[in-house]
């Protein structure tokens, strides 16, 4: 698409291997009344699979890009959450996790990304949903959320960033990806902060105190370069990286409710 960045000198074997950790689902679990499966096609042969929890039609909906080593099925116990405090959650796959085709990368995450964002919509709008749309990333997934919020502003209406990367390239050698393979000169291009420069629609990050993949540090930075008037960073005590939830709840999704429902 056009209006991506380029990030295909990131689409290296020995980078994807130690970045994604794609894992297969089964099968896709039956349609219930408050979840559907939502199968988007980003490629002719490639489609990008996921879940919508169902609140109501009337309410405010969140596109939710994971972590590196889940997939959407893993959030079968949290969708339920989201649905009890009046949020429709949608959490989408990346090529090659869950039922979703294709293998992935970087340059095709971020592809990925703007097509299930419009898709997303057109397949509210059709299905008579009428509250507001709202993105979220956590870990690995906060880069496709902040792309889209920097890119769309006009059409959504928050942002959330959990656990997120500010740096690329510290995040990539502490992934174990020497930094000969990183060319110098870009590093910028890589890096979600000039992207969070751009963002003024109402953003909240979340993190944990403790986190030591991605050091609270990145927090930090992310919320000082959003150019948002309306931003929260909640900090999680003692909480690393995958036990922030559990840790943390009540604080983690309080903020999510009170940020959307506002």
């Amino acid at each position: 698409m056009n209006n991506t960045r380029d990030l295909s000198f990131l689409d290296l074997p020995f980078i994807n291997q130690m970045v994604f950790h794609p894992r297969k689902a089964p099968s896709i679990p039956d349609d219930t009344k408050n979840r559907y499966s939502v199968c988007i096609s980003v490629e002719e042969s490639i489609k990008i699979c996921g879940f919508l929890h169902k609140a109501s039609k009337q309410a405010p909906t969140l596109l939710f890009f994971h972590g590196n080593g889940e997939i959407a099925q893993d959030y079968h116990d949290l969708g339920p959450e989201f649905q009890k405090r009046g949020i429709n959650f949608c959490v989408m796959d990346y090529r090659g996790y869950g039922q979703s085709g294709g293998e992935p990368t970087f340059s095709s995450m971020f592809n990925d990304s703007h097509k299930i964002f419009q898709q997303l919509r057109v397949y509210l709008e059709k299905n008579g949903y009428t509250g507001p749309l709202s993105v979220m990333g956590r870990s690995l997934g906060s880069a496709s959320a902040i792309e889209l919020a920097s890119y769309y502003q006009s059409e959504i209406s928050g942002l959330i960033v959990e656990s997120g990367f500010a740096y690329t390239y510290e995040l990539l050698q502490r992934l174990g990806i020497p930094k000969k393979l990183l060319p110098e000169d870009k590093e910028s291009e890589s890096s979600p902060l000039p992207l969070m420069n751009k963002i003024t629609i109402p953003t909240l990050i979340i993190h944990g105190e403790e986190d030591y993949i991605i050091p609270v540090n990145n927090g930090y930075a992310l919320y000082e370069n959003c150019s948002s008037k309306e931003k929260e960073l909640v900090i999680i005590p003692r909480a690393g990286h995958n036990d922030l939830l559990y840790l943390g709840f009540d604080k983690y999704m309080s903020a999510i409710e009170s940020f959307l429902l506002q």
